[in-house]
């Protein structure tokens, strides 16, 4: 597994994921702080982006 090769700071990525919550929660979409603290350690690098996509297909049963 590889994590993402542009990791961001905590603070770019508080910013990218505030800014993307409010597009989701107009949209309607339930964004919980769950989402947001798993997405947050995916851009920081502390999980990889396989961990990410497994994740998604959990949570979506896909």
């Amino acid at each position: 597994m590889t994590n993402l090769a542009n990791r961001v700071s905590h603070e770019q990525a508080n910013h990218a994921i505030s800014y993307a919550s409010h597009s989701l929660v107009t949209e309607g979409f339930d964004v919980t702080s769950e989402d947001e603290n798993f997405v947050r350690s995916v851009l920081t690098g502390e999980r990889t982006e396989a961990q990410f996509h497994q994740a998604i297909k959990r949570k979506f049963n896909v």
